[in-house]
């Protein structure tokens, strides 16, 4: 049997071989996890080394990116100059455009009302004409009678009143076209000064016109000329439309008024057939006509446009089909 000595030493033995193998397995796992250390280590100095490397290339960029905002900078004031002088170009383009388009406009309405002037003179002319002619022959064979020469005196003197009453019609027209204030006027009036302008054409073209007013006149604060002159310029143009016509088609002219809330109404309708869908779009561009280059500029409707819109701050829309063409102008009834 062992004794005690021996049972120590056994037992330092096996605490020893436990000790030296607890010994060994941390030798183990300090070189194992020195080894994961040593490669986190690696990989941490390479990832400082990207990262230093990438705020180099951030440096850089940002230099070169300050560079193209400095470049870009001066490039936008740069356009910005250019552009407000281009804007001022346009500008003055514009306004010389805008006073061509008013010239010619203005061109084109006095040939116009030149013409209606002709249409309403013409017939007292040729009655003056005629009472002076029979008068001179009837002396002239010695068969003047002075009843029937004071017949012709008169007929001649009325003449020359109408052709003086049509000479006043028409510069009260054109004096109020050049009148751009603001003033109170009935509407109905308006609108029959406008049709006095061209009623002889519509008259020999045997036009004729529906008047759909109110028991009451309708008083609007607006300019005056700028609306007399947009209505004569749909006049003309349902006119236009109408003598496509054939001769043996009833030929009509609607003009209705209506007043709704702060504002009026104003219609324009003619049985002519309509607008073409491909033309309707058109019709308010400058310079767009379907007439010939003799009998139009294409002008009218455009300064009509403009007119309603801009100096009476209203609207001009226009509905069509086959039955005919209806232009509605919206005013308001104080400007």
């Amino acid at each position: 049997m062992l004794d005690k000595g021996d049972h120590i030493i056994s037992s330092l033995e096996n605490n020893f071989d436990n000790f030296q193998n607890d010994f060994l397995q941390l030798i183990s796992n300090y070189k194992r996890k020195s080894k994961r250390l040593d490669r986190i280590i690696k990989q941490s100095d390479k990832q400082q080394l990207q990262v230093l490397k990438l705020n180099e290339e951030l440096d850089e960029y940002k230099n070169h990116l300050e560079l193209k905002v400095e470049e870009k900078t001066k490039e936008l004031k740069e356009l910005n100059l250019n552009l407000e002088q281009r804007v001022k170009d346009e500008v003055a383009l514009n306004r010389i455009k805008d006073k061509q388009i008013n010239d010619q406009a203005k061109f084109v309405q006095i040939g116009e009302l030149m013409s209606n002037i002709a249409h309403h003179w013409r017939q007292p002319l040729n009655a003056i004409s005629t009472s002076a002619s029979g008068m001179q022959v009837m002396r002239q064979i010695g068969a003047s009678d002075p009843e029937e020469e004071d017949i012709s005196i008169a007929q001649i003197i009325d003449s020359t009143k109408f052709l003086s009453s049509v000479i006043q019609d028409f510069a009260d027209f054109i004096n109020d076209n050049q009148n751009s204030s603001i003033s109170t006027f009935k509407v109905q009036e308006n609108i029959n000064k406008s049709l006095n302008i061209i009623v002889s054409s519509l008259e020999t073209n045997k036009i004729n016109v529906i008047k759909n007013y109110p028991s009451e006149d309708i008083r609007i604060n607006s300019i005056g000329g700028k609306l007399s002159n947009s209505l004569l310029n749909i006049f003309k143009n349902a006119q236009d439309a109408l003598l496509k016509l054939p001769e043996n088609i009833e030929k009509t002219i609607i003009i209705s008024i209506e007043q709704n809330n702060d504002n009026i109404l104003i219609s324009i309708k003619d049985n002519a057939n309509g607008i073409d869908d491909a033309v309707l779009p058109k019709i308010f561009d400058p310079y767009f006509t379907t007439k010939h280059q003799s009998q139009g500029t294409g002008l009218g409707l455009f300064t009509t446009k403009e007119d309603v819109e801009q100096h009476l701050k209203g609207s001009l829309n226009v509905r069509t089909s086959r039955d005919g063409t209806e232009f509605i102008i919206k005013l308001p009834i104080t400007l």
